[in-house]
């Protein structure tokens, strides 16, 4: 169904997003700083500075406009708009042109992230959508690996081709591979259930995945008026899900690999081994990512989940601030600090089945919480991680300060926001007689769901009875 071809082109395009975003980090350490004299400065971190100002300003615009402007047209055209950008870089001899191009890759490629969860949403029942969201951010990953892999083999069999450093060449592979993604989403993405012209879906399979959102009281509800402001800012949903990320972004996890490398540089590993050993962390978020994903729909609660995966990370982030541990040890504490990446499907996919039916509160916040984080990220990570102190941090107190912010993180994530949630729904539950759900409420219908089972539901055979809008 549409479903999955949503998901082909999603994980696609997720997969050339981190792609795109890691290879700085492998030119960095391939060969770019010693050609263009960085020296011991910051200009890594700042260019992912710049990076992160562009997401902070592009992704809750891009995110409202994507309600009204279909995904099939607006994800791909702004996917060939950042490959561009990154094609540029390897003409870049300054640190201000890396900076200039990176802002403009961030601005163009926050659009990946919430646009692609938020159709997502609009595809997959509540009982799915963990295993879907871990699915598409596991491309990211694989983006962040294979950037190594590649980054390996161009210097290996590429450097000094065509009077080029192998790390310029990564430039121009990285446009290359996303060409074709954005062609394929041009003509196969699926759009949404309810706006669908997808070629390759007859009318009972329209009809269907629209049946299959609506029965849950996830129908599409609220239009992009002057009452979208109101209802974002008194939802509840905008204010815990903003939290949540921003204590996500503020363990500073998504820079592990950075860390790494560094230290691997610093421990005088070869340039072939320092691209490669740190895609293990990439595998580690892969099977944290398929896991807990399949964990959190078989048993319908994130909680524990999160709770198991957040001991562990506090222990990596334990063994990084002691620091002085043997080299085995502080590899494994490094490796296994890529559970952390599990936490975004997670949340991405908690905050698409709260929202219920509201289209720009759902994407809004999901763009919003992505844009504070990011906000907050950058001044913390450039003060608390510049790459002049790396890879131990240890002026700066850094891995103390991921630590605290995994603590928050564990806590909120495995006690607060099912604090909420029941509150929410008890208080839900007096209006309504006893028996309203929190999404139920936000989505402004009342849902009788006739229980009829239909196992095997994407196999395109039976049908289950629409639910009923008692309000309508």
């Amino acid at each position: 169904m549409g479903s999955s071809a949503s998901l082909h082109e999603d994980t696609a395009c997720f997969f050339n997003k981190y792609l795109d975003q890691q290879n700085v980090t492998n030119a960095y350490s391939s060969g770019m700083s010693d050609d263009l004299g960085f020296g011991p400065g910051n200009e890594l971190s700042k260019m992912n500075t710049y990076f992160n100002i562009g997401i902070i300003l592009g992704a809750p615009i891009s995110n409202l406009l994507i309600t009204i402007i279909r995904p099939s047209r607006w994800l791909p055209l702004c996917m060939t708009a950042w490959s561009l950008f990154v094609l540029f870089l390897y003409k870049c001899n300054t640190a201000p042109q890396f900076y200039g191009l990176r802002f403009c890759i961030g601005f163009f490629e926050s659009a990946a992230f919430p646009g692609v969860h938020y159709v997502l949403g609009c595809w997959y029942r509540k009982s799915e959508l963990a295993r879907r969201s871990s699915l598409f951010v596991i491309s990211g990953v694989l983006g962040q690996m294979f950037s190594g892999y590649l980054q390996a083999a161009l210097f290996t069999g590429m450097d000094g081709k065509g009077g080029m450093a192998a790390w310029r060449w990564l430039f121009i592979f990285d446009f290359l591979l996303a060409i074709p993604i954005a062609l394929y989403g041009f003509f196969c993405f699926p759009d949404t259930p309810h706006t669908t012209s997808a070629w390759y879906l007859n009318e009972w399979e329209r009809r269907r995945a629209c049946e299959r959102i609506d029965e849950e009281g996830r129908a599409p509800v609220g239009k992009m008026d002057l009452s979208v402001l109101k209802r974002i800012l008194t939802s509840w949903q905008f204010y815990v899900f903003s939290l949540a990320w921003s204590f996500w972004s503020l363990t500073c996890g998504s820079y592990v690999m950075q860390w790494m490398t560094l230290w691997l540089k610093e421990e005088n590993y070869s340039v072939v081994n320092i691209n490669n050993i740190p895609t293990v962390i990439g595998a580690v978020n892969f099977v944290f990512m398929i896991s807990t994903g399949y964990v959190s729909d078989k048993i319908g609660t994130r909680a524990p989940v999160t709770l198991a995966v957040g001991t562990l990370l506090t222990f990596c982030y334990i063994i990084l601030t002691i620091w002085d541990v043997p080299r085995g040890l502080k590899m494994a504490a490094f490796f296994l600090t890529g559970c952390y990446g599990c936490f975004s499907p997670l949340i991405a996919g908690w905050c698409n089945t709260l929202c219920g039916g509201d289209q720009q509160l759902r994407a809004f916040t999901l763009a919003w919480m992505g844009s504070l984080g990011s906000g907050l990220v950058t001044p913390f990570q450039q003060y608390m991680f510049p790459s002049s102190d790396g890879p131990e941090y240890r002026s700066t107190h850094g891995y103390p300060a991921g630590l605290a912010f995994v603590i928050a993180l564990t806590v909120w994530l495995s006690f607060g926001i099912p604090s909420v949630e029941r509150w929410k729904k008890s208080g839900s539950e007096g209006r309504n007689g006893g028996n309203g759900t929190v999404e139920e409420e936000e989505s402004g219908a009342v849902v009788v769901d006739v229980d009829v089972s239909l196992d095997g539901d994407s196999d395109g055979k039976g049908e289950r009875p629409k639910a009923f809008d008692l309000k309508g």
